[in-house]
């Protein structure tokens, strides 16, 4: 996606097969026509795989609100029960700390889309999509 008014926001969107749950997850890479994908933020998703279970983690609660909120119950123990996921983007791969969020569909007769945004490894309000 270039922006011409700003091509340094340029980017590339794409699914990826996560390495973890063997599903397609969708990404977005800053990069530039010429030179492809930037290598940070290669290197901010290649990292993701190792911690993606402290990432669910700290996401939980986050989810759990929503379920609760949303769904009228609590999270199921076995969170992919309810949940899968659906995506990462990370804004800046550079900035210390990180802004950047992880995405879930609900699984069940409700759809709901779910962004749990992070500033490095702490998890904000997630935000619903219906």
């Amino acid at each position: 996606m270039y922006i011409p008014h700003a091509p340094e926001r340029s980017y590339w969107e794409g699914e990826w097969l996560f390495p973890v749950t063997k599903t397609p997850v969708a990404i977005a890479l800053r990069g530039t026509v010429e030179g492809g994908p930037d290598a940070q933020s290669r290197a901010f998703y290649l990292s993701l795989p190792e911690r993606f279970d402290r990432i669910v983690e700290l996401a939980r609660p986050a989810l759990d609100r929503v379920c609760r909120e949303w769904l009228g119950r609590p999270l199921n123990a076995d969170v992919w029960r309810d949940v899968k996921l659906a995506g990462f983007s990370v804004e800046d791969p550079g900035a210390v700390p990180g802004s950047w969020d992880v995405s879930f569909e609900t699984t069940g007769e409700k759809w709901l889309g779910i962004t749990v945004p992070f500033v490095g490894d702490r998890p904000d309000e997630p935000v619903v999509d219906t």
